[in-house]
């Protein structure tokens, strides 16, 4: 072993390097900053005969109290960054600061009794690199409690944000630009699991969120329900990332679907009570002319009186009909008779039935039909099927406003199916109304003026045409409009189900 002996005292040191890898030991074993603070003081007894000791920083004091006088040299070293040696009273005193790179940590204060002189510059610095060394030690052990402390934080806030997320109603998830789903809650996860099929949707939003790099909400409709969904990128440190919130919305649809509803039905009230208004007026008045002057009218004009009544009850029966029939509908109770019956030969009679009206409004009706077709079987109630074809002749005799108004009843032979069109030259359908025309009470806006209506008569049939296993819809452009239905040739009635 190789000895140091420092000038004043007859204490030996031990050598130097073991010194030195012993204390390291110690110091990283220690768990306090008091414990390392005693640390230094035990080594520093190798170098220096200490009275007493005390240490002093801004968040604890251990060790003898001071002076006032010494503690204003302990904070003057540790502003200094720099080991000092001063006599104060009676007695010498050692100030060892502690640093980091950034701040004092606090000061190490002793009271030998050694001779300044004696002690050499080798001694100070040793004990130099000792307080630097417990300085590290001090610093990274705070900077581990503040990092325990700070992930403690972030831990509790992930975790009450979670719990926040976990309670909403909305489903959110959250994806990394590869796509890994970084976060889900509970919403979300119950949703994806009850519903599939709706995740490729989501993801194909989410998609394009990443592609534009942009927000992006929709609407989509999944078996029957409605949802908001809506994606925000997100740009973040650790990379580029999606998040994705759904919303269930569909008691929200289901009311303006109800109030919608009520409208239509409000309207249908007004517009029933006008049109039933209308012939009662009518019948009514001519009613009253003939009884108060029955003596005095020759018989052309009692005939014409006679001839409006009879017209005017006509259209308050159909009128009544509609109501009765869509009642029927509503309630499921609609008789059908449905057997094999010849298209063309329905076609025909209403066509026939309807030549009459057609010349008394000016209007130039035609009857097209395939050469090669004799007959054209389908499975039908002839009465309802007749009532579809009437409507649909009669609906493009009130709506064409062409100065020169034509109306066409054509038969198509489509393969499986045949296709019935009823077209007219007058003004067409909007395209975005097409399909609300079919609704029960929707009338388009822009044909309330031109003829009046129940709103009841396309929804009637439809219901009817659905009833015998066809569609019905809306083709042509905006100087021509034309409603065509399908009905399947097979014999759905008897023939087994493929």
């Amino acid at each position: 072993m190789v000895e140091i002996r420092v000038v004043g005292f007859s204490k030996k040191i031990p050598e130097l390097s073991s010194l030195l890898s012993s204390f390291t030991l110690r110091l990283n074993a220690a768990e306090t900053v008091t414990a390392c603070v005693g640390e230094l003081e035990k080594v520093s007894e190798n170098f220096f005969e200490i009275d007493w000791y005390s240490y002093v920083s801004e968040e604890e004091e251990f060790g003898k109290v001071l002076e006032q006088k010494t503690l204003n040299f302990a904070h003057w070293s540790a502003q200094k960054h720099h080991l000092s040696i001063t006599p104060i009273g009676n007695s010498m005193v050692l100030f060892v600061p502690l640093f980091s790179r950034t701040k004092s940590l606090g000061v190490l204060v002793m009271g030998i009794k050694n001779d300044v002189s004696e002690i050499t510059r080798g001694v100070i610095d040793v004990e130099s690199f000792l307080a630097f060394e417990t300085s590290m030690v001090i610093e990274n052990m705070k900077l581990a409690k503040e990092l325990v402390k700070k992930n403690k934080y972030v831990a509790e806030a992930k975790y009450y944000l979670e719990n926040v997320l976990n309670s909403l109603k909305y489903a959110v998830v959250v994806e990394d630009i590869y796509r890994n789903e970084e976060f889900s809650n509970v919403p979300y996860r119950k949703l994806i699991t009850d519903k599939t099929s709706l995740r490729p949707q989501i993801e194909e939003m989410i998609n394009n969120a990443f592609v534009y790099r942009k927000e992006i909400s929709n609407e989509i409709e999944h078996d029957g329900s409605f949802y908001s969904v809506h994606v925000v990128p997100v740009e973040l440190s650790s990379g580029l990332k999606v998040v994705a919130s759904i919303q269930d919305i569909t008691n929200t649809k289901e009311l303006e679907r109800l109030q919608k509803i009520n409208k239509m039905k409000n309207d249908f009230v007004a517009t029933v009570s006008h049109e039933l208004k209308t012939p009662l007026s009518a019948i009514l008045a001519y009613s009253e002319t003939i009884l108060d002057s029955v003596d005095s009218l020759d018989d052309e004009t009692l005939k014409q009186f006679v001839g409006t009544i009879k017209n005017e009850g006509e259209h308050l029966k159909s009128i009544v009909n509609d109501m009765l029939d869509f009642s029927k509908l509503e309630s499921d109770s609609f008789p059908m008779n449905f057997k094999r019956v010849d298209l063309i030969k329905l076609i025909k009679e209403s066509y026939e039935g309807l030549k009459a009206r057609a010349q008394e409004n000016g209007i130039k009706f035609e009857l097209s039909l395939p050469e090669h077709l004799i007959s054209a079987y389908v499975t039908a109630d002839s009465r309802r099927m007749r009532q579809i074809i009437d409507n649909l002749v009669v609906n493009a005799f009130k709506y064409d406003d062409n100065p020169s108004p034509e109306v066409k009843i054509s038969l198509l032979d489509a393969g499986e199916n045949y296709i019935v069109e009823v077209y007219d030259n007058g003004s067409s359908v909007p395209k975005e109304e097409r399909d609300k025309v079919f609704q029960k009470f929707y009338r388009v806006e822009t044909m309330k003026a031109k003829a009046s209506g129940t709103g009841l008569g396309l929804a009637l049939v439809k219901e009817i045409v659905e009833k015998h296993r066809g569609k019905i819809w809306i083709e042509g452009d905006e100087n021509e409009c034309g409603f065509k239905f399908s009905l399947p040739k097979k014999d759905w009635l008897t023939s087994p189900e493929p």
